[in-house]
């Protein structure tokens, strides 16, 4: 397993960032234009030079656009086709419909190996080299000589027709990080686990003889240059997606790229996914702000006496913090028996004595906060002023320090929201990352970093097996979508489908212990449903 280093501008040299190996580029064979054109056909049933093509259906003959019933809704974009209501359209593979036995199938028809004239006969009449008659449910498509052409071309190119960055023996993948600089060695420390892992699975044979290669794509020193990168090594390099690549900061630019360029993205390192995720090919790990945030409004509520009581939903104003709010609320119950509430306040221009008193005044049972720690520590030494102490919620990543000095009233009353914690690394994670560590001498430090690179380098390769030996994007983007309950053994089970891209859908909660300072597990993981 060889890692390949894309320098672009704004980097250093390689040697500075990491001890690279270059490995040969998979190379993908380019379509001819008449195969391009052929490939709209059989994937759109459009014809590129505006042609009229149509389809002939069922035993009544009716005739439809072919856009209606392109060839690759039955037969797939592989060409190995999909068994659906009781039919199963052959495998029409160039090499497979060319073999020079009599083709026998599975209904008794018999004839010989086709060529390019008679499989056009077949597409226009339905009659195979013999002259046999399919069965009706094969559509009969009319269409010029230039588009029938065209089509044909493609089906002799299509086995061959494989995505960037995937040849008949390696699979290119690609990881965007910061190589140098402040989050250099975080980043260094992550492209080395997925590299060991990568060359573990190679040295098991790979993925269905397919060997891993990684590409490190590095940060540059602005958020566009860092953008150019990544853009360019997509398009010249051959990267078929992308594996656990640092985002933070930068997700909605990049799932703009990634949507755009048509590239999957598995396992990126972020804080808080977003909503724009849905209909892209982006495969989170772990929660957003929104999940955790609606598991300590369970959590609040849950604590309720009866079920009744009020919670009261504070934060700055600003569009981040009102789709946290909007999340929220979209999970309450109509027929509630509690309240709730909203309080917002300026950014940056906190009254932490007003605040607590309209706090009081709402009879506040929990506050679920989505400020900054200092805030949410002024308002403590409020309420405690006033001798209010309801149940305090928060995220995590906006209390990053220890709340140990809160008032005593709110001890065990301060609630977190985590979205991992260590214990989330089974003994056989732990077994198996630091075997790797040792084989491969692994940095000590990031480890939090390297975890969650080695899982999504996991998760990318559970999904390339699940994808199967004729591998495509949407095949990975298929099999990753149909895992449930995938363990890691560094992550909570993760779980994906057609509208889900967070694995780990939930978060962990931790009540801070003022007599003891410490926080102390509630439960165990908390899933949203």
């Amino acid at each position: 397993m060889m890692l390949r280093h894309a320098i672009y501008r704004h980097t250093a040299p390689a040697a500075v960032l990491l001890a690279l190996l270059f490995a040969p580029m998979p190379v993908t064979a380019e379509p001819t234009t008449a195969q391009s054109w052929g490939k709209q056909i059989y994937l759109e049933g459009t014809s590129p030079t505006g042609g009229e093509i149509t389809a002939i259906v069922g035993t009544e003959g009716v005739s439809l656009p072919a856009s209606a019933v392109p060839c690759a809704s039955c037969h797939g974009t592989d060409g190995l086709g999909r068994p659906e209501g009781g039919v199963i359209p052959p495998d029409i593979r160039w090499s497979e419909l060319t073999k020079t036995y009599d083709h026998v199938h599975e209904n008794g028809r018999r004839h010989p190996a086709f060529d390019e004239n008679n499989l056009a006969r077949l597409i226009r009449t339905g009659l195979d080299p013999a002259s046999n008659r399919l069965d009706k449910s094969m559509p009969l498509y009319n269409m010029s000589v230039e588009d029938m052409d065209s089509l044909v071309a493609y089906l002799r190119f299509l086995e061959n027709d494989m995505d960037p960055g995937i040849s008949k023996d390696s699979i290119q993948v690609g990881t965007l990080l910061p190589l140098q600089g402040g989050q250099g060695a975080l980043g260094q420390a992550m492209a080395q686990v997925m590299l060991a892992h990568f060359k573990e699975v190679n040295e098991r044979g790979g993925v269905f003889g397919r060997k891993l290669e990684l590409l490190a794509i590095p940060y540059g020193d602005s958020a566009q240059s860092t953008l150019d990168n990544l853009s360019s090594a997509i398009r010249k390099e051959g990267v078929f997606a992308l594996v656990g690549a640092y985002t933070i900061g930068m997700d909605e630019q990049i799932l703009e790229l990634l949507r755009e360029l048509g590239v999957p993205l598995v396992g990126p390192f972020t804080l808080n996914p977003g909503d724009a995720f849905v209909n892209a090919d982006i495969f989170y790990i772990y929660p957003g702000f929104a999940e955790q945030a609606e598991v300590l409004a369970a959590q609040a509520i849950a604590q309720m006496k009866g079920g009744r009581g009020t919670l009261v939903l504070v934060g700055p104003e600003g569009e981040h913090v009102d789709e946290l709010i909007a999340a929220v609320e979209e999970k309450q119950p109509k027929d509630r028996t509690f309240k709730t509430e909203t309080l917002r306040y300026q950014r940056g221009k906190l009254d932490a004595a007003v605040l607590a008193k309209s706090l009081q005044q709402a009879e506040s049972d929990a506050v679920l906060f989505l400020g900054i720690q200092a805030e949410f520590e002024e308002l403590l030494n409020a309420l405690a002023g006033i001798k209010h102490y309801p149940g305090m919620f928060a995220l995590s990543a906006y209390v990053p320090r220890p709340m140990f000095e809160a008032p005593e009233g709110f001890n065990e009353r301060i609630y977190l929201a985590y979205p991992t914690l260590s214990g989330d690394v089974s003994a056989a994670g732990r077994a198996e990352y630091q075997r790797l560590a040792d084989l491969h001498a692994l940095p000590p430090g990031h480890l939090q970093g390297q975890v969650a690179a080695l899982a999504a380098a996991k998760l990318l390769v559970e999904g390339l097996r699940g994808a199967g030996q004729t591998l495509s994007r949407q095949k990975l983007v298929e099999a990753i979508e149909a895992l449930y309950r995938y363990d890691t053994g560094l992550t909570p089970p993760l779980t994906y489908g057609p509208n889900r891209r967070i694995g780990a859908m939930g978060a962990h909660l931790m009540k801070v212990d003022l007599v003891n300072k410490t926080n102390k597990p509630v439960g165990e993981w908390y899933e949203v449903r």
